[in-house]
């Protein structure tokens, strides 16, 4: 049924087509359209009708009434027409694109493809249902004939075609045709060198430029292949001597079609559209400025450091050129030859100012091939600046310096000079150092002298100097930093070279201080820094030494001293003072052991310490002989902190040993005397000091002769005999009416205590050699050898009776007592 309904359409379609083909007259003058490229049958009406171009001469044109009956009668050619089939602007561009652009062609599948793309744009509704297609795309329309018409080619048509067909739509309107210019640019750093860019707005493709002035990068003065929007590299030789050339260029290009077509029309048949032409755009341009090609170098300058100590002059120089740089074939910089001349002033010197005497340093600059002009150059003196002063270079370019290619390039006898004293060309060596008081006292103030020897900038120097403390591990260049820093002064400004003393108010700590001075300008730029931990700046406050000399010795109960001679700085805050500690030694122990707090005895009272000098310790009394040992200590309390000690002497060193005698008593008693003679014993007494209380008491004792020795029996004691010091004491007299041997004891006892009790010190020995004395009754006359015949016998029988007698009276009375 539905293949039935498509055969009467296409019937009735023929039957019509018959109608208006008998009511149509052809148009004059006309010629006889004939069948382009494309598939189906060129006839008025067919099956499948005809798709593709009908060839009108040699113009391809198209189908623009979907519907009617194919052109094959007299065809009229009505021209270019902006009007044409009553269609828009927009609708005639994208026609007369595709028409121009792919439409003039023997290739019947791209013929048909364009021929169904300008149906659809020209009656997109007619154009898909003309053959009894219900759908909605241009695609599936195409399928829906060409299916069957030609299989073969049914997909690539429905491609080109529908990409021709969003091409072509998609196209802007051409309004008041197409405006474009020439853009040239030229190279700031090389006019030689620039660009030229087309600007086309709706160019459509390539166009041609001609050059008057330079030539394309790739050679020649015209290029046919230049894309609208693309800049293009160009060159510009110009004549020799030319100062200047200006590069100027015309061209065309094409633009956006034109909202108009090439309009056919056949009595009783479709009206077809032609190309009609695509539209051109003449454009033209030149330099906006001519391109320089004189050169005329100049040079700026900056010193790299204004302020210079022990270095050498050292420029950062900057060589520009007024024109173009000379370049060499390969496009490298030319090399510009420049000298300068470096003067020294006592003085700051100002611009203008005449050049003093002869050069002290010379500087010569070539730039660099590969940089020229577009890098800055640091150039140093040769020589260097080693005198205190100001330093000023001088720049100068002379066109007998340069290379031929330069020499070329420059005006006649060309020769720049930079002006002598500009303060950009000046620096300045100077000559500022310092001495600090090196001794220091702590809790006293601390100074620094800062010399400028020379020279002053104009506006002044402004001095400062600060103090820092040095701290283990940290080495003296390292030290002067903020964690360390102990003071610092306030700025001092000084306009011509002398000393400026700055005081810093007190030495807080025992220690080495590290003074660090410094100098700016009165733009505050630093001028001078002075080292860190040099020893010109270096301070020390050091801990007073102490050197004792202890009493060497010393008697029993003596009151004993040290001297301790302090020497160095006592500090001026917080209290200093003295303290003495005294050892006695036990037997057995080395000396540097033997300090400790078993055999402590004495701690001394402080002495006040306020300078250096000689200090005595208050006394200590010994109770005991042996050997005592001093160590001084000096301690510090400063204001605020803890107190510390500052200097402690060793234990058991020679000059800090005092030897306490252990006393000694000798005794020599009277050899012989007579009964009821007086007789006496003298003691001697050796180590003991004279400011003891001291005493001795004697006490005899007698024997039988023959007896031994027990002194048992003492016959008395006597009163106590005061001592003072070493030296004889002879005891009270003592008699005896008995003969017989006394055996005399002496005792040495002191009191350690005024009214205290007496403690023995000595007591002598029974028997001791010299200890006796003889008591008889011929002691005192005697009897000589040669008396009266009488023998010694007889006589010692005699002196025998006589003891006994003696001894017997002795004990009556000692009964009686």
């Amino acid at each position: 049924m539905k293949r039935a309904l498509v055969v009467f359409g296409i019937l009735l379609a023929v039957v019509s087509a018959g109608i208006v083909i008998t009511s149509w007259s052809v148009a004059t003058p006309s010629q006889a359209a004939s069948a382009g490229a494309g598939f189906g049958t060129w006839a008025p009406t067919s099956t499948y009708g005809w798709h593709g171009s009908m060839k009108v001469g040699d113009v391809h044109t198209y189908c623009i009434r979907p519907g009617l009956a194919a052109p094959t009668g007299q065809t009229t050619d009505r021209g270019v027409r902006s009007d044409a089939g009553g269609l828009s602007p927009k609708q005639l561009t994208g026609i007369n694109h595709l028409v121009t652009a792919y439409g003039q062609t023997s290739d019947p599948v791209q013929a048909a493809s364009v021929g169904w793309a300008v149906k659809a744009i020209a009656d997109w509704d007619q154009t898909l249902h003309a053959f009894g297609y219900p759908g909605d795309t241009l695609a599936g329309a195409i399928n829906w004939t060409f299916s069957a018409l030609a299989p073969e080619h049914n997909e690539r048509v429905q491609q080109l075609a529908t990409s021709y067909y969003a091409e072509a739509t998609a196209l802007p309107v051409a309004e008041g045709g197409s405006e474009g210019r020439l853009v040239f640019t030229t190279d700031d750093e090389d006019p030689r060198h620039g660009t030229v860019t087309a600007k086309v707005a709706s160019a459509t493709g390539l166009g041609t430029i001609e050059l008057t002035g330079a030539e394309f990068a790739g050679g020649g003065t015209s290029r046919s292949d230049v894309r609208a929007g693309e800049s293009y590299e160009i060159r510009v030789t110009p004549a020799a001597g030319a100062p200047e050339v200006t590069v100027r260029g015309s061209g065309v290009f094409p633009t956006a079609p034109r909202a108009a077509v090439r309009y056919f029309t056949t009595p009783g048949g479709q009206d077809t559209a032609g190309p009609a032409g695509p539209a051109e755009t003449t454009v033209e341009g030149e330099d906006m400025e001519p391109r320089v090609f004189t050169f005329t170098p100049t040079i700026t300058t900056q010193v790299v450091e204004r302020y210079v100590t022990d270095g050498v002059f050292a420029d950062e120089v900057t060589v520009r050129g007024d024109g173009s740089w000379p370049r060499a074939d390969d496009g490298a910089y030319a090399v510009v030859r420049a000298v300068a001349d470096v003067y020294r002033d006592d003085v700051e010197p100002a611009p203008g100012d005449a050049i003093p005497g002869e050069p002290v340093a010379t500087m010569v600059l070539e730039t660099d091939p590969a940089l020229g002009p577009t890098s800055p150059y640091r150039v140093e003196a040769t020589e260097a600046l080693t005198e205190p002063g100001f330093y000023t270079a001088v720049w100068r370019i002379f066109a007998a310096d340069q290379s031929a290619a330069v020499r070329d390039r420059l005006p006649d006898d060309y020769a720049w000079e930079e002006e002598y004293g500009v303060r950009a060309q000046t620096i300045m060596v100077p000559s500022v150092f310092s001495r600090a008081e090196s001794d220091l006292t702590v809790g006293g103030t601390m100074s620094d002298e800062v010399i400028v020897a020379g020279p002053v900038p104009r506006d002044g120097l402004v001095l400062s100097t600060a103090v820092y403390r040095a701290v283990d591990g940290i080495a003296p260049e390292d030290s002067c930093t903020a964690e360390n820093l102990v003071w610092a002064s306030e700025k001092t400004r000084v306009s011509e070279p002398g000393a400026a003393t700055f005081t810093a108010p007190s030495v807080p700590e025992f220690g080495t201080y590290y003074w660090q001075e410094s100098a700016e300008d009165a733009d505050g730029v630093r001028v001078h820094v002075g080292g860190c931990g040099v020893p010109e700046e270096t301070a020390v406050a050091e801990p007073p030494t102490v050197v004792t000399h202890a009493q060497p010795s010393a008697g029993f109960g003596a009151v004993i001293t040290d001297t301790a001679t302090v020497s160095g700085n006592v500090p001026a805050s917080g209290s200093t003072s003295l303290v003495f500690r005294v050892h006695l030694a036990p037997d057995g122990l080395p000396p540097a052991e033997a300090c400790t707090e078993e055999t402590l005895v004495a701690v001394t009272e402080p002495v006040a310490v306020p300078d250096a000098g000689e200090y005595d310790s208050p006394g200590v009394p010994t109770t005991a002989s042996g050997t005592y040992y001093w160590i001084e200590e000096l301690r510090w309390s400063p204001d605020d902190g803890e107190p510390r000690t500052l200097a402690r002497g060793a234990c058991g060193t020679e000059e800090e040993t005092t030897v306490v005698d252990r006393p000694a008593v000798a005794t020599r008693a009277t050899p012989r005397a007579a009964t009821g003679e007086p007789f006496t014993d003298i003691a001697t007494v050796t180590g003991l000091d004279e400011s003891v209380d001291a005493e001795l008491v004697f006490s005899a004792y007698l024997h039988r002769t023959g007896q031994t020795p027990d002194c048992s029996e003492r016959i008395v004691e006597t009163a106590a005999v005061p001592v003072h010091g070493d030296g004889e004491y002879e005891s009270p007299a003592v008699t005896s009416d008995i003969a017989g041997t006394v055996q005399w004891v002496a005792q040495l006892q002191y009191r350690p205590e005024a009214g205290g009790d007496t403690v023995v010190i000595h007591r002598g020995e029974c028997g001791e050699e010299g200890e006796s004395t003889i008591v008889d009754d011929l002691a005192a006359t005697g009897v000589s050898g040669s008396g009266a015949g009488v023998s010694t016998q007889m006589w010692a029988a005699g002196g025998i009776a006589l003891v006994s007698l003696g001894l017997a009276a002795l004990g009556l009375r000692s009964r009686r007592a």
